[in-house]
């Protein structure tokens, strides 16, 4: 996966994402998403009750904090700066915002794999060929030591693997409890279509961010 994600330079995706938090799951989320390297992203949601935000942020700008626009409400007239690792961004997802991505999937799977091979931790499961949204995969399963205490990020993980481009499309993540708490996919993911700095503008006229900007500090 690694190596294969090195000829990505940018891509485009549907960006599905259930997860469950404090005990509860979260309605589905679906999203167009741009991702350019080394870490820009954008997103407008499609679905659920966040139908219509968009969410620029790119690493080293805007103070490095996520620009929001929500679409309905006294909000709708404002663009929101927000700490992309901050309780308004967790309240609504696992993982901080700088965490999205097929790259920083990648780096998490490979991040524990590794660790868990050198201590001989690690179960890997060939789950053998199947279809993801219209796309052959593989699957495979890697199951870590049954307790939170190890330090890894998960006890299970499911991957589907794209048998074409060898990047991972789909996730599925499991607690210490060994239940489901997330599910991820990259639908009608298309390699390189050559973004360009627009993407990634909030003044871009096809987006809707508002002129009128409040950062807002972790605490407020």
């Amino acid at each position: 996966m690694e190596a294969s994600y090195e000829h990505v330079g940018d891509y485009t995706a549907l960006f599905r994402r259930r997860e469950r938090i404090d005990g509860e799951w979260r309605p589905e989320e679906i999203t167009i998403l741009k991702f350019q390297r080394p870490f820009k992203v954008y997103m407008r949601w499609l679905s659920g009750p966040s139908d219509g935000r968009e969410a620029i942020y790119v690493e080293g700008a805007n103070k490095n904090k996520v620009v929001i626009h929500e679409p309905r409400g006294l909000s709708r007239f404002f663009t929101f700066l927000l700490d992309p690792g901050g309780w308004r961004i967790l309240e609504d997802s696992r993982f901080p915002f700088t965490e999205i991505g097929i790259g920083r999937l990648i780096e998490r799977i490979g991040r524990d794999a590794r660790r868990a091979w050198a201590k001989k931790e690690l179960r890997l499961m060939d789950r053998g060929r199947t279809k993801v949204m219209g796309r052959e995969v593989r699957e495979i399963e890697g199951v870590l030591p049954r307790e939170q205490k190890a330090g890894y990020g998960s006890y299970r993980m499911v991957v589907g693997i794209d048998e074409e481009h060898g990047l991972p499309i789909q996730a599925s993540i499991y607690d210490w409890d060994n239940v489901i708490i997330g599910e991820y996919s990259y639908r009608d993911l298309q390699l390189n279509p050559g973004l360009r700095e627009a993407d990634f503008d909030p003044s871009n006229p096809g987006y809707q961010f508002a002129r009128w900007h409040i950062s807002l500090a972790d605490g407020e």
